[in-house]
C-alpha cells in the first residue's frame, strides 16, 4: 500500500513529517540539541515539540497517515517502535493541547499520555488538553471511542463523540456531554480538501528524489 511505501522510505527511528507550520516551533532532540521546526522536517522516535504563544503545528505519521494538531504553549515527546512498516505511538503530552486524528488501521496502536492519564485510541478524533500546573486533563470526543484511564485510581471510562471526560491527580474521574463553546479553535479544516507536503531525500545510489505525501 502507499503508506507502506512511505515509511519504508525513512529510517528505522523516524516516525513523522511536519505539515503545517505557523510562529514559532522548536524541536528538541534526544541528545539535546534543538532546531526549528519548518513545513516537511521529519521527527523521530524521543523527539521533543515545544510550541510558544500564537504557534502551531501539524505533522502527519508516516506509516499510517495519522495526523497530530498541536495548539501554542504545548510540549509533547514523540515515542513508539516501529514494527515492520508499521508504527506503534506513545504521544506524552507534558502540558497543553493537541488534537488527534486517527486512521482506521492503526488506532490499536496509538496513545495520548499526561503525568494524570492514558487515553488508548479506540476511535479516531479527540482533543486532550493537559492542564499540568493545575493537574487536570480534560478529553474532549470528536468521533468514534476513546478509553481513558487516570493513572492514579486506576479507574477507566469510555469516552464517545460528543462527550468531555475530566481526570485529575487525585484519582477523580468524570464525564459530561461536551459544551460546544469550551471546544478548541482547530486552525486547519483539513476534512475539507486534500492537502500535500513535499520532501527531498537521497536514494539507495545517492540519487536525490521528491516524495510527495497527500492526506485530509
Amino acid at each position: 500500500t502507499c503508506a507502506l511505501l512511505i515509511s519504508s522510505l525513512f529510517a528505522q527511528d523516524q516516525m513523522a513529517v511536519s505539515t503545517k507550520v505557523f510562529g514559532n516551533v522548536e524541536i528538541i532532540k534526544k541528545k539535546g540539541s534543538s532546531l526549528k521546526l519548518k513545513q516537511g522536517s521529519i521527527l523521530s522516535i524521543g523527539d521533543q515539540i515545544k510550541t510558544s504563544r500564537g504557534s502551531f503545528a501539524a505533522i502527519i505519521f508516516i506509516d499510517d497517515r495519522s495526523i497530530l494538531k498541536i495548539k501554542e504553549n504545548s510540549i509533547l515527546t514523540i515515542n513508539g517502535q516501529r514494527k515492520r512498516e508499521s508504527i506503534s505511538k506513545e504521544i506524552n503530552l507534558q502540558g497543553g493541547t493537541l488534537r488527534a486524528q486517527v486512521t482506521d488501521q492503526n488506532r490499536k496502536n496509538f496513545i495520548v499520555e499526561s503525568s494524570v492519564s492514558v487515553a488508548s485510541v479506540k476511535g479516531t478524533d479527540f482533543w486532550f488538553i493537559n492542564e499540568n500546573d493545575n493537574g487536570q486533563d480534560f478529553i474532549h470526543g470528536l468521533d468514534g471511542l476513546i478509553v481513558l484511564t487516570n493513572k492514579n485510581s486506576g479507574i477507566s471510562v469510555d469516552i464517545e463523540a460528543g462527550i468531555t471526560g475530566f481526570s485529575n491527580i487525585d484519582g477523580n474521574l468524570q464525564t459530561n456531554k461536551t459544551d460546544p463553546k469550551i471546544l478548541p479553535l482547530d486552525e486547519i479544516d483539513t476534512e475539507s480538501k486534500t492537502n500535500s507536503i513535499e520532501i527531498e531525500f537521497l536514494d539507495s545510489t545517492g540519487k536525490k528524489k521528491k516524495l510527495i505525501i497527500n492526506y485530509r
